[in-house]
Formats: structure tokens, C-alpha cells, sequence
């Protein structure tokens, strides 16, 4: 039986502007961006995950999903063509799916909850993408139906951008009172800052 839920994480990126992986950065003092984001899909009951990486990262990856997740059904899936952009990332990760809503999430927001991810589900609707805000501000992550995953899919080129793409289809907002939705960390003083203004919950 397909699931109902499932999530692609984004992760192929250079982060040329951190100078590191930034998957890999301290969430806290036990786990990386990447551990923390998984671990909060496991505990909203997710267990459809697949994870975009590129080749430098490969080794590194499995190694880590060999030691901390062997019982997961996680789905490497290596993006051997980053040049190509953002959005083939997407329809690389989209292909790989079978469920009727899926989860974008990206490396550079780790700060999800499983409450925030169960109340996105609780709004999903098959025509629909939903998105959670903080004053009046659309944050991170994105969960799209099926109905909208296969329309990217057939989408000619990589030439696009997902929120313009988007805007074709209606839109269900989740309140949320939390602005750590709203973050994307990409530099070091990003995340330097961040960090010690913001009180991280592990949710």
C-alpha cells in the first residue's frame, strides 16, 4: 500500500556561501542539520524519506545513514548533475515518490516540529499545496498533493523556479506562531547568529 506522506529533502547543493556542507553543520550538541531533520520526519511518522545529495557528499552520507539509520527506509538518491539547478533537484527527488502528498524540505531550515508537520498534514488536500506562516510570511517546508507533483514532473526543462510554479494552484496557510520558519541559514554569520539569538527546540 502507497503511503500517504512522504518527504524529499533537498541536499545537493554547494553551499559555496557556508564553505561546508551545510547538512552536516551542529544542530545541538548530538546532531547534525541533517540528523535533526530526519529525525523529526521519524517522529511525525514519516518513514518515506528520500535524501538528494551530490558526490562529494556520498561517502560521507552513507556512512552516516549506514550507522544511525539502518532500520529507516531512506532513499539515497545522488544528483550527479548540480549544474543543472534547484529545480532538477526537485524533479529528481519527485520522481522517486509514490504517495499522495510529499514534504520539500531544505537542508537550510532544520528548525521543523513534528507538531508543525502534523498540522501541515491535517490541511493537506488533494489539489492543493500547503505552506506554514508566521506574519503573513510563507516559511519552510512545503507539502505538495500528488496532483501538483506530477504536473512539475511534466514540466519541459530545469529552467524553473518552484514558488513561481506555484502560484498556480491554490494555496492552504498553516499559522504558525514560531519565526524560526522563516530562516534559511547559508553563511556562517547566518548561522552564528542565529543560533545565539534563537532558542533552538528540538521538537
Amino acid at each position: 500500500m502507497e503511503p500517504a506522506f512522504s518527504t524529499v529533502i533537498l541536499a545537493a547543493g554547494n553551499s559555496s556561501r557556508m564553505n561546508s556542507p551545510k547538512l552536516f553543520l551542529p544542530f545541538d550538541d548530538k546532531r547534525s542539520f541533517i540528523e535533526k531533520i530526519i529525525d523529526t520526519y521519524i517522529a511525525a511518522g514519516i518513514r518515506d524519506i528520500i535524501l538528494i545529495i551530490n558526490t562529494d557528499i556520498e561517502k560521507k552520507m552513507k556512512l552516516m545513514l549506514s550507522n544511525n539509520y539502518q532500520s529507516q527506509e531512506i532513499e539515497l538518491v545522488v544528483n550527479r548533475n548540480t549544474e543543472r539547478g534547484r529545480f532538477y533537484s526537485i524533479r529528481l527527488g519527485l520522481q522517486h515518490i509514490s504517495s499522495r502528498f510529499c514534504f520539500l524540505q531544505n537542508t537550510d531550515n532544520p528548525f521543523i516540529t513534528k507538531y508543525l508537520l502534523g498540522e501541515m498534514m491535517k490541511a493537506a488536500a488533494i489539489d492543493k499545496y500547503v505552506i506554514p506562516a508566521c506574519r503573513n510570511k510563507d516559511g519552510h517546508p512545503v507539502l505538495l498533493s500528488n496532483d501538483i507533483v506530477n504536473k512539475l514532473l511534466l514540466l519541459n526543462g530545469d529552467d524553473h523556479n518552484l514558488r513561481n510554479e506555484l502560484k498556480c494552484f491554490s494555496k492552504v496557510k498553516v499559522n504558525w506562531p514560531y519565526e524560526y520558519i522563516l530562516a534559511n541559514i547559508n553563511t556562517r554569520e547566518e548561522y552564528r547568529k542565529y543560533f545565539s539569538l534563537c532558542e533552538v527546540t528540538a521538537g
